[in-house]
């Protein structure tokens, strides 16, 4: 028996359920991936996260040919023509059964059905898992059988009905049988022209390498990450989110790793190893939101009186915010360190944001697409959930009044200012008291912007918004 795998976000062979199964079911594996650039400038994927997928679908074809399994890039014009696609494949190579890992979307549901659905038809075997989360989307759900909109009653429930079972994910896997086919991943043209500054090698290839810096994080800080995550200079995330969006690590994987040294508790023992896990448990409640409210999947809010926000916009205020020009030193040093890196710290992404939404008072859409321009950790449910929650449009929102002062923020979290001077090179020279909002006669000797808004004045204006759009 032949078995196909369609590979998507989960571009590793440690835990994958759907590889794990064509491996137990069939004694010749092929995996393929579906390429469409199209489809990913259509969802916003940044640039350098295409070049990021790229590398590592490089690194994951030399992991599968160790165990004779090729892997095949399939060009793609979009959604609408996968399922013919995997169709073809799927007769020119007599395969008898597929497998895939399933996606949360509304666009990948209904490209999955209309898979499944042709297999189907013509007779063809599948099965799909659920590699992104614990518990399959939906399946968390209140007393009175309805979806969880607040991450605490929901992280409760996650946590009433986990067993160590789900964690069972150990697998080795053994040689297959020779395919007669070669891979064409070092052959294929994924026409891509690189257009960021992001520097690449801050971020290993492979999941060789994500399983390494897990090990790393686990063994080194994450006992203090309850206390140092919201400084962005202490490096005390792990920064796995890439290797998550992407899946070249599982959650499984990260949660069992991190239980290990918690005597396999979840919630009692080290603090940082439960609010670490925590965070990994708000991935997959985003996740359950966009799959039990498709709304925020077609750019709807969450909260529906937010439809009736006026939203206003200003192009030199954006280019001054998405180019770390606003005149606000911490604003502009997350927005630089996301430009260079790819990624911002977690923190910050909340002061961006609310920044961005209240104080700016545009749209949070905007907002949300040029983060997965440029994001290499790019996910669209902890995107959307993220924006949504600081522009208080979202489930489990801030409230609409509560409005982060961005030079707060910066005197709270990176008191020494050296998050500021490490991507703010024109203040790199300014002590602790000037470095959160230099005066004008500083800014102009050191030819840093004066600021583009008023504080107090733009947090009326966002509260007199809300409040008018909820009236």
């Amino acid at each position: 028996m032949k078995g196909l795998v369609w590979l998507r976000n989960d571009l590793r062979i440690d835990d994958n359920p759907a590889l794990r199964q064509a491996c137990i079911d069939t004694n010749e594996v092929h995996c393929i991936y579906i390429y469409s650039s199209e489809q990913m400038k259509l969802h916003n994927q940044a640039n350098c996260k295409i070049e990021f997928i790229i590398n590592n679908l490089i690194n994951l074809n030399e992991n599968l040919k160790k165990l004779n399994i090729p892997l095949t890039i399939v060009d793609s014009k979009g959604f609408s023509d996968n399922p013919k696609k995997i169709l073809d494949i799927v007769k020119e190579r007599s395969i008898s059964n597929v497998y895939w890992n399933n996606m949360f979307g509304t666009d990948e549901s209904e490209r999955d059905k209309k898979v499944k659905d042709l297999l189907d038809k013509e007779y063809i075997k599948n099965i799909s898992f659920n590699d992104q989360v614990v518990f399959a989307p939906g399946t968390i759900r209140t007393k009175e059988e309805k979806p969880y909109s607040v991450f605490t009653p929901f992280k409760r429930r996650w946590i009433e009905n986990f067993n160590l079972d789900f964690l069972d994910i150990e697998f080795k896997y053994t040689t297959k049988d020779n395919a007669d086919i070669n891979s064409n991943v070092n052959e294929f043209n994924f026409d891509f022209n690189k257009t960021h500054s992001v520097d690449m090698s801050i971020w290993k290839i492979g999941e060789t390498n994500a399983l390494s810096i897990l090990e790393e994080y686990l063994d080194k800080k994450v006992l203090q990450y309850s206390i140092n995550r919201n400084d962005p200079i202490l490096e005390g995330t792990s920064r796995l989110s890439p290797y998550l969006a992407s899946g070249i690590i599982s959650p499984k994987r990260c949660i069992l790793e991190a239980l290990k040294i918690n005597n396999f508790e979840l919630d009692s023992g080290e603090k940082g190893i439960t609010k670490w896990i925590d965070e990994i448990v708000w991935r997959e409640f985003y996740k359950n939101i966009m799959f039990c409210f498709p709304k925020v999947s077609k750019g709807q809010p969450f909260q529906d009186y937010t439809k009736n926000i006026k939203w206003r916009f200003n192009q030199s205020e954006f280019d001054a915010w998405s180019n770390g020009m606003t005149g606000f030193p911490i604003i502009d040093s997350a927005m630089r360190q996301l430009k260079s890196e790819g990624w911002m710290h977690n923190r910050l992404r909340m002061v961006v944001a609310m920044f961005f939404t209240k104080n700016m008072l545009h749209d949070w859409r905007l907002g949300e697409a040029f983060f997965m321009e440029n994001l290499l950790d790019g996910d669209f449910s902890s995107n959307n959930g993220g924006w949504q929650w600081s522009s208080s449009t979202g489930t489990d929102a801030a409230p609409y009044f509560r409005i982060f002062n961005p030079i707060t923020q910066s005197k709270n979290f990176d008191g020494q200012g050296k998050f500021i001077k490490k991507h703010v090179f024109e203040l790199k020279d300014l002590d602790k008291k000037e470095i959160h909002d230099p005066s004008i006669a500083i800014r102009n000797h050191l030819d840093y912007p004066e600021q583009i808004l008023d504080l107090k004045e733009s947090r009326l204006r966002a509260v007199d918004a809300f409040s008018s759009a909820k009236n």
